[in-house]
């Protein structure tokens, strides 16, 4: 197959009709599905099952043993068995418009690109309201297909700027650069996209843009990330993408000879991710004292070699913040 379409599934019966008719139904055939189950308690599997004959023998299943709580594992499973030139990763609440694989596929083949990038795609409300949306919040669209600078200094400062939507589904992939370069999703809580998309951005030579919106993101209000938690919780969850989201820079830029000349990049890299992560504490940060704070984050970071600077950076903001209150 030219193209595997890598769709994690969880819990996901009613939506997954729609997103696999999706890819059913494109003008691209050349391709494999491969839906990777993470343990659902609905019909999810079952559903999946129900479109075998469709696919045409095009569809794998795969089931995990054990539920890892986010897509990470799930879609590095699915790129570990697929055997497509390119790979793209598909929510599985989510929908392609019919021409997406082609539109990849031949604009990839075109300027032999590792990574083709749509900014622009269509976004459904829970009530199915469509419109199109910017997929990124700082750069300008393009009118053609168009390839990112070289430049890696100058995509690093994109990235900060927020110049690079950092959803995997608006990217579709070539396979063996992924392989070559040893990208693969950490296994966070959160924010696993964002630490993907940083190596893709950093490590593709040919990073193409193209215009037309090729894909349907769902916004749903159930997503992990907004479950209401108890202050100490919601603090406890942050932090597991923050440690180990350090850890995943730490050893991707240790072996990256633009870091190693260039340490005012690395610490501003590292610098904007805790932020990124400390903004989804704000909320909780209000409602325990400098005490119950510092037990918590040292207990956290007690295996991270950034414990004591972390635990203190987060007793130094409540410390400010009782002043304030002062």
């Amino acid at each position: 197959m030219k193209v595997s379409v890598i769709v994690p599934m969880y819990n996901a019966e009613k939506y997954l009709p729609a997103c696999f008719e999706s890819i059913l139904n494109q003008t691209f055939t050349d391709f494999e599905l491969l839906a990777v189950d993470d343990c659902s308690t609905d019909s999810s599997v079952k559903v999946a099952e129900s479109y075998r004959e469709k696919f045409d023998g095009r569809l794998k299943i795969i089931s995990l043993q054990q539920n890892t709580g986010n897509p990470s594992i799930p879609r590095n499973v699915g790129l570990e068995n697929s055997c497509g030139k390119y790979v793209l990763f598909v929510d599985n609440d989510d929908l392609l418009m019919p021409n997406a694989l082609e539109i990849f596929f031949d604009t990839a083949e075109n300027f032999r690109a590792d990574v083709v990038y749509t900014r622009r795609g269509y976004m459904c409300d829970e009530f199915g309201n469509v419109t199109v949306a910017a997929l990124d919040k700082n750069s300008a669209f393009v009118e053609n297909p168009t390839l990112e600078t070289g430049d890696i200094g100058e995509r690093v400062k994109n990235f900060l700027r927020t110049c690079y939507g950092w959803a995997p589904w608006a990217k579709f992939v070539r396979r063996d650069f992924l392989v070559t370069n040893k990208i693969f999703f950490p296994h966070v809580k959160i924010s696993e996209d964002v630490l993907w998309s940083f190596k893709v951005i950093c490590a593709a030579k040919n990073f193409l843009h193209v215009p037309t919106p090729l894909y349907v993101h769902r916004e749903l209000k159930n997503s992990w990330s907004q479950i209401q938690r108890e202050p100490a919780d919601e603090i406890k969850f942050w932090i597991d993408p923050l440690v180990k989201g350090l850890e995943y820079l730490d050893s991707f830029m240790d072996e990256n000879n633009f870091f190693a000349q260039n340490p005012n990049y690395r610490f501003e890299v590292t610098n904007f991710f805790v932020k990124m992560q400390v903004a989804g504490m704000l909320g909780a940060l209000e409602k325990l004292s400098r005490n119950e704070l510092y037990e918590i984050i040292r207990r956290e970071f007690s295996a991270s070699r950034h414990a004591a600077l972390i635990a203190n950076l987060f007793v130094f903001m409540a410390y400010y913040r009782d002043k304030n209150r002062g």
